[in-house]
């Protein structure tokens, strides 16, 4: 991994990696990558280069001495070296000593907790990757234009909840962040755009563990359904099932299991997902004595295979129970709890009748 020395503004590759920072900012005009610049006489010139000797010079205050920056730490014209990045952003974003944001389009003078300021309506809000750097990170400090800083994540995270739809504990708590159901953290995602259709997906990869290999052309949806059989091979989280198709779809999606966009987990939020046991004992009582939905998935060369529990809802239309439910969820110390007495429980139903509707 290549970092900038803070003070002298070369690169320098390690293996084992020193403490360091890292910036997370939304490109402006004329911003390239200046990878193979860095270290030239003419560098310091080109656009956007003060944000690189602002954030060194925040690095040396914090008694670090190496930075990690998009525009200068990764080789886009080597497609091993840039693939790499981008499938290893988010471990090298959690194993940051301090996450700098650096918000160009914000005022120091102005309270970032006020109604309608311009924090709450950046640009860095609606940027994909931003999501990454948000909850990757431990600590995350947030500097105004004039680079003044402003606050930081626990300290604004009731800001940032109410303009992201991001739990809280997800910001106060990055460690929980894997016990929040597969629904509810694509649900983070809503909102935001990429410059490349694909990036909307790739920059979920390190919220849930998965690589891919980085292929732009293909589109958001391919991509996206690539993301969700990595994501299928590593959980029995039955709440990837549970999206609706997204609102003001030209072409809903209603011949697939799996959803086409991020976007159509746009309201599924509050969703979390029941342990095997628990749904089990739920099932027995409540429909078959004989009941046993079975975890996890198959996918083959003829689609997806999923053992769920059925249920009637009229003649001809049969439900299919997924092991989710809406409703809050509290910790316990170990995982989201939820009480399924009053449990509205995730289905999926047969084709033609639902926006949902699905072939099993």
């Amino acid at each position: 991994m290549y970092l900038l020395n803070a003070r002298t503004q070369q690169l320098e590759y390690f293996s084992d990696l020193p403490p360091y920072a890292i910036l997370s900012h939304a490109w402006q005009s004329g911003e390239a990558h200046r990878f193979h610049e860095i270290g030239t006489p003419g560098v310091r010139k080109n656009p956007g280069y003060e944000k690189v000797e602002a954030c060194c010079a925040l690095a040396l205050q914090d008694g670090l001495s190496h930075v990690w920056i998009d525009t200068c730490c990764a080789d886009a014209n080597c497609s091993a070296a840039f693939d790499e990045a981008l499938n290893s952003s988010y471990t090298w974003f959690r194993q940051a000593q301090v996450c700098y944001v650096y918000l160009h389009d914000v005022d120091s003078r102005e309270s970032p907790d006020q109604e309608g300021s311009a924090f709450r309506h950046c640009k860095w809000f609606s940027r994909a990757w931003t999501l990454q750097e948000l909850l990757a990170p431990r600590n995350v400090y947030f500097f105004a234009k004039d680079w003044k800083k402003i606050g930081t994540k626990t300290g604004l995270a009731n800001v940032i909840s109410s303009v992201t739809g991001i739990h809280i504990d997800a910001l106060m708590h990055p460690e929980r962040i894997p016990c929040f159901s597969v629904a509810t953290r694509m649900s983070w995602v809503k909102g935001r755009k990429s410059s490349k259709t694909e990036d909307k997906v790739y920059a979920l990869m390190g919220l849930f563990g998965v690589r891919l290999p980085i292929e732009y052309g293909q589109g958001e949806t391919d991509t996206f359904i690539k993301l969700q059989h990595e994501i299928m091979k590593i959980t029995d989280d039955q709440s990837i099932l549970a999206w609706r198709s997204a609102a003001g779809a030209s072409s809903p999606n209603t011949s697939s299991l799996l959803a086409d966009s991020p976007d159509c987990f746009a309201e599924c939020g509050d969703i979390h997902r029941i342990p095997h046991d628990q749904w089990l004992e739920y099932c027995t009582k409540h429909f078959n004595p004989t009941a046993n939905p079975r975890p996890g998935f198959s996918l083959t060369c003829r689609g997806l295979q999923a053992i769920l529990p059925v249920r009637s809802r009229r003649p001809g239309v049969l439900d299919a129970l997924l092991a989710c439910t809406r409703g809050p969820g509290l910790w316990n110390g170990n995982k989201y709890v939820v009480n399924l007495d009053d449990a509205d429980i995730g289905l999926r139903s047969s084709p033609g009748t639902h926006p949902r509707c699905a072939s099993l």
